[in-house]
């Protein structure tokens, strides 16, 4: 350093000198030039002043280091000069910080060399540390921490990149976390792949307009089946569609009425008048008139004294499709999407399974008591069902549930079963397909059971059957697929659409703006029971190594995207539904909510309030002027609309949430409230997403109690009696079931060693495992119901039984029949807890056989623990209202938090408790409630059905229980008998 430093000395006097040697020779020269112009100045006779310019003043801003102004005289004129101060230039410098390691960059001026090394340079030099130095397409370019980009690798491979730091904030690592992503490299037909900047993976954009399974380029035109209109596929803000235009007739002069006819799709004058031939009335198909029951002799008024009736209806279960040949022109000619065995949809084509061709199935419209009959035939290839009768609790008939290997074997393909049970229970029900995903893909209707002594009538006028509401989340590909593609790959859960009374427009939403996240990392648990209370958590693998780093987004990370609502081409005509009132009059609607997917739906009514009545058909008292109120899967409420607007159509707005909300597909669909009197106008404009709504809303989706805006179901209040045993302050048995989204190898999605869960590379292609107390739920070998005599009850399991045989079900994967054990007529209480950590969820719960008090729910925040629960319910802290608490068979758990329900336990039985999505249930989110002793249980009927495991030892199966010598010693005996009997 002391050489360094002498020598850096040396060099320093020299310059000085150098440099006043040159000031020096500069002064002399400047000194004599102006003496020469002073000279030529004062010996020109013609030097005037004022013809002068006015002299210009430099601004310091404009002058570089050493630079300075003076004025002087020229041609007898002021004038600005600039002139080099060297004494002003720094000294040199070549490093900007004492370990010598940056160097000073050299800007030569024009009077000095300067050596920059301010705080741009610092702030350079820091930028560069806080940047990863990657290679893109063969230059070297540098990345800042947090900035993502994307690369094709090949055509179906595209890697997302992710400049990172290691270890924390005061870390000084980086390194660059690569994700691979399987892109799609062909589309369907009528689709071209897109690149573009803002996308990993090429899209398919719509290329070609399809219309009647028919592809046509932009630009081309085809004329429809009569020849009236010419349509045309056009490009209107970047989205093909397709626009109609009827043929234009010539116009016709003074033509009297009875002269005109319809000819070639125009009205023309016919001289010649022909009368019109009257068509021959079509008789009605035996295979529709059969099943559709919109007239059946029990649909009738339900009068005090009445005698209850024997209902029967016959069930057809097949693979049908929408838009069919029995659709015709829909949806072009809107009367043909009404026709029988139309299913219009959302007017995509798709496979659906539906019963009698109809979706919603047929509506059982009954009176309370009546006797239902119903004759499940199964016409599906190679697939099973059974149907469940949603809201009757099957008290005397358990084995009419329908719950497959529970209540019955499943109906096996073209067999019949018959179910017979009694409609006690009035109120709005629902019946659906309990296996699979047969309920998603249409299988399901309308199941009513009206009273003759209701206690609400006193708020309404009519209560009509056209009144009934159903709603579906819907996709354009079957249930199976969606689910196959979800579990096994990295298809998404997340509806599309929404359908109301099985029809309804396809808005499908493209980005007009850009996306924008919001979210902040949260501290990571260090706890083995909490390991996985991470907000959407990854474990990804970096690139340099086989490690796995530890990286956490929130898991209520949003996007907000303003969208644009394109009604798809093919849904554009699809009629809406209309629902018919009368001013000045009230009505009772029925909302029956039959989704199968995480798909919660806000129901609000344009320019009207509601007032809800009832929920899973037992009434609570009413609650008034509601702006809205969100069903979950499985539920049903009854409301009231007061018909008091002026006379007009008035759109009934059904939002989508959770899965189908912004984040995600934004999912929306309307319906139309239409007086008489009014227009039957075709909407062209449709409110967004978005919609504001203003005002009070009934069961909101992740909300507890106590809030301004928002009524939660535990806060309404039942007009049922009070259940004198659920009023103590501890019931017989109180059980914790809690449940979340679990990071395990699960072996039917995750194997071990060779896709495992932590395998797995690409975050998406992870199914984290929903599970109740950390146990799947498995179904016996037999049915519990029929085969109760016959099981093993020690294969049973719970949480306190594993735990008993040392198992640890939080470190593994549990899987086995999850039963919880009460005797008969004793009082239950289950504290359902969404410990919340993976996602942001929500999950209604259904429990069959029973329906239950909701005496508390509350949101504890974000997420919450199962012990932190039970801590706050030991101190006292989880407060339970016991007077007046709503009676319901589906509710909501809040995410993060907690609902308390009870029940008397006097149905005796195997009872299904699960989370009605049915992507849940079906992988074990579910257990079983035992009732009674199985001597407490009613016998199966005569000749029902029996099916289990046929496995018997290898090497014993035989033809028959009898040996070959056995059945040679019969013949002998018979061949003696014979020989006897002919002697005879």
């Amino acid at each position: 350093m002391a050489i360094h430093g002498h020598l850096r000395q040396t060099r320093t006097t020299k310059q000085r000198e150098t440099q006043k040697a040159e000031e020096t020779e500069r002064e002399a020269k400047a000194n004599k030039e102006q003496r020469v112009a002073t000279n030529t100045t004062s010996s020109a006779c013609d030097c005037d002043p004022s013809k002068c310019p006015p002299a210009v003043e430099i601004p310091e801003t404009l002058l570089q280091v050493g630079e300075r102004t003076g004025k002087e005289i020229v041609n007898c004129c002021e004038v600005t000069r600039i002139h080099c101060d060297y004494q002003a230039c720094p000294e040199p410098v070549q490093f900007c910080d004492a370990a010598r390691t940056v160097r000073a960059r050299i800007v030569q001026g024009r009077c000095c060399t300067t050596y920059e090394c301010d705080g741009r340079v610092q702030q350079k030099v820091q930028e560069q540390q806080d940047q990863c130095e990657v290679e893109i397409n063969g230059t070297i370019t540098r990345k800042r921490i947090g900035e993502k980009w994307f690369s094709m690798v090949n055509r179906t491979t595209c890697m997302n990149y992710e400049c990172l730091r290691s270890g924390g904030e005061s870390s000084s690592e980086l390194f660059v976390n690569s994700i691979g992503i399987t892109c799609n490299g062909s589309c369907p037909q009528g689709f071209a792949l897109q690149y573009s900047d803002r996308h990993c993976c090429p899209q398919c954009v719509q290329a070609m307009c399809r219309f009647n399974d028919r592809f046509y380029g932009e630009g081309e035109s085809w004329p429809s089946g009569d020849g009236c209109l010419r349509y045309r596929c056009v490009k209107e803000g970047g989205l093909l569609s397709i626009m109609s235009s009827r043929k234009e007739c010539p116009m016709m002069m003074d033509c009297p009425a009875e002269n005109v006819v319809e000819q070639d799709c125009c009205s023309v004058c016919n001289t010649t008048r022909v009368d019109p031939v009257t068509p021959i009335p079509r008789r009605g198909i035996e295979y529709y008139d059969e099943l559709d029951y919109s007239n059946h002799k029990c649909n009738r008024e339900c009068l005090r004294g009445r005698k209850p009736m024997t209902c029967y209806y016959k069930f057809r279960m097949e693979w049908y499709q929408t838009m069919s040949k029995a659709c015709y022109e829909c949806p072009y000619n809107s009367t043909d999407c009404t026709r029988p065995h139309c299913i219009a949809a959302d007017g995509v084509k798709r496979s659906v399974m539906v019963i009698n061709r109809m979706m919603p199935g047929p509506s059982i419209d009954v009176c309370e008591n009546d006797i239902i009959v119903v004759d499940v035939e199964n016409n599906l290839m190679g697939e099973s069902t059974t149907i469940h009768w949603h809201g009757l609790h099957m008290k005397k008939t358990p084995y009419m549930d329908g719950v497959p290997h529970i209540s019955q074997c499943p109906i096996s393909p073209e067999t019949t079963f018959r179910y017979t049970f009694k409609a006690d229970n009035p109120g709005t029900h629902f019946w659906h397909s309990h296996t699979g995903m047969q309920r998603g893909d249409g299988a399901f209707g309308a199941l009513i059971v009206r009273r003759d002594n209701d206690p609400q009538q006193i708020m309404y006028d009519h209560d009509l059957p056209e009144h009934v509401i159903t709603i579906q989340d819907w996709g354009h590909e079957a249930g199976v697929q969606m689910f196959v593609a979800h579990h096994h790959s990295i298809g998404d859960n997340k509806p599309p659409n929404i359908l109301v009374n099985g029809r309804g427009k396809y808005f499908k939403r493209f980005p007009k703006g850009p996306i924008t996240t919001t979210a902040k990392p949260l501290d990571l648990p260090t706890t083995t029971a909490t390991s996985n209370n991470l907000d959407d958590a990854e474990l990804i693998q970096t690139s340099s190594n086989r490690s796995f780093k530890l990286l956490t987004r929130n898991k209520r990370q949003s996007r907000t995207i303003d969208f644009n609502a394109k009604i798809f081409p093919e849904s554009q005509h699809i009629p809406l539904k209309v629902f018919h009132v009368e001013a000045k009059k009230r009505y009772r609607f029925r909302l029956i909510n039959a989704e199968f997917l995480n798909c919660p739906v806000e129901l609000s009514i344009e320019n009207h309030n509601l007032t809800v009545i009832s929920s899973d058909s037992f009434d609570i008292n009413p609650i008034e002027d509601l702006a809205s109120f969100v069903s979950y899967a499985g539920e049903r409420f009854d409301f009231i609309v007061r018909a008091n607007q002026p006379v007009g159509n008035y759109l009934m707005r059904f939002r989508g949430l959770m899965d189908c909300d912004e984040r995600f597909t934004s999912a929306y669909q309307v319906a139309v409230l239409r007086y008489r009197g009014a227009p039957e106008v075709e909407y062209e404009r449709w409110p967004s997403y978005d919609f504001p709504l203003e005002g009070m809303q009934l069961n909101s989706l992740n909300k507890g109690t106590g809030n301004v805006d928002t009524l939660s179901i535990a806060e309404t209040t039942s007009r049922d009696q009070e259940d004198l045993l659920l009023l103590r302050e501890k019931t017989d048995f109180k059980f914790y079931v809690y449940y979340d989204f679990y990071a395990k190898d699960n072996p039917h999605f995750h194997v071990p060693d060779l896709y495992g869960f932590k395998d797995v590379i690409n975050n998406t292609n992870r199914l984290y495992t929903p599970q109740l107390n950390h146990i799947s739920m498995r179904m016996p070998k037999i049915p519990l119901m029929p085969g109760k005599d016959l099981l093993d009850e020690s294969q049973f399991c719970n949480a306190s039984s594993l735990r008993e045989q040392g198992i640890n079900c939080r470190e593994q994967f549990c899987q086995c029949p999850h039963v919880l054990q009460v005797p008969l007529n004793s009082t239950v209480e289950m504290v359902l807890i969404d410990e919340g950590f993976t996602f942001d969820a929500n999950h209604p719960f259904h429990l069959h056989g029973h329906a239950f008090r909701v005496v508390g729910m509350e949101r504890l925040g974000g997420n919450v623990t199962a012990e932190e629960v039970k801590r706050l319910d030991e101190e006292g802290k989880l407060p339970r209202r016991l007077r007046g608490a709503p009676i319901k068979d589906t509710v909501t758990i809040p995410d993060g938090g907690y609902t308390i329900i009870r029940f008397i336990a006097n149905n005796p039985g195997y009872w299904l408790f699960h989370c009605h999505i049915e992507f849940h249930a079906e992988i074990g989110m579910a257990l079983v409630l035992k009732v009674g002793d199985r001597s407490e249980m009613l016998s199966a009927p005569a000749n029902f059905p029996t099916c289990s495991d046929f496995t018997p030892d290898y090497g014993r199966l035989q033809n028959s229980g009898v040996d070959r010598a056995s059945a040679l010693q019969v013949l002998a005996t018979v061949a003696a008998v014979m020989t006897t009997w002919l002697r005879l």
